[in-house]
């Protein structure tokens, strides 16, 4: 049966098995994690949630790191189809940032494996590391997926103003991350909420991109 799979069969899968993969760590996060109250040392708090919550945060990390590679090999053949046909330059650029954002992503979730088995007293530290990499290598990976979605709005791919509106939604967390990277109080958390707000409307329009892609992309038997 897997000698069968075509080209566009594997592309859909992926993006199918991206989403869910990239989905079910955001609800576990969004429900068991709590989060910490003003005045309390916010890369703290995450640490100790990482290390308390063991292997749920190491499970976490792992379905991250498989969600986005196959979220980026799905994307990437997306792409390789649009390309056929005539040059891309535009999706091409925005491909890149984000197969580029996504690498450094691995990076930074792989930091919960140390700090879970680490020490606990270095464990901040870690977690300014791994919140230092997602703001460096978020901004290349929302202004890729913002580019790569409005060159996809030029093609008619999917709904046009959806595609505008994921694109919309990707430069203004682009701005949100700089923004934040400013004003970021590592004792008020209320300083990563326009952030953290902008991050969960942007995955989950995402997600959905990823599940329309896939179905649209699939060959009908």
């Amino acid at each position: 049966m897997i000698s069968r799979l075509s080209v566009k069969d594997v592309n859909g899968i992926s993006l199918i098995l991206g989403a869910l993969f990239s989905l079910i760590p955001f609800v576990i996060q969004l429900f068991l994690y709590d989060t910490p109250k003003d005045g309390e040392h916010i890369f703290t708090f995450f640490s100790n949630q990482i290390i308390l919550n063991g292997s749920i945060s190491l499970f976490n990390a792992l379905l991250s790191i498989f969600g986005a590679t196959f979220t980026a090999y799905g994307l990437f053949g997306l792409f390789n189809d649009f390309k056929k046909d005539k040059s891309e330059t535009l999706m091409s650029l925005g491909l890149f940032l984000f197969l580029f954002a996504t690498v450094g992503f691995i990076i930074s979730w792989s930091q919960d494996f140390m700090i879970v088995w680490g020490d606990a007293n270095f464990a901040p530290n870690q977690m300014m590391v791994e919140l230092s990499l997602i703001f460096a290598f978020g901004i290349h990976y929302w202004a890729g997926l913002a580019i790569f979605s409005y060159s996809l709005s030029q093609h008619h791919f999917l709904n046009t103003n959806f595609l505008y509106g994921l694109s919309i939604i990707s430069t203004i967390n682009v701005f949100l991350i700089v923004y934040t990277l400013f004003t970021l109080d590592p004792y008020n958390v209320s300083s990563l909420n326009l952030l953290y707000l902008g991050f969960i409307i942007g995955n989950i329009v995402f997600y959905i991109f990823c599940l329309l892609t896939a179905f649209k992309i699939l060959p009908k038997k």
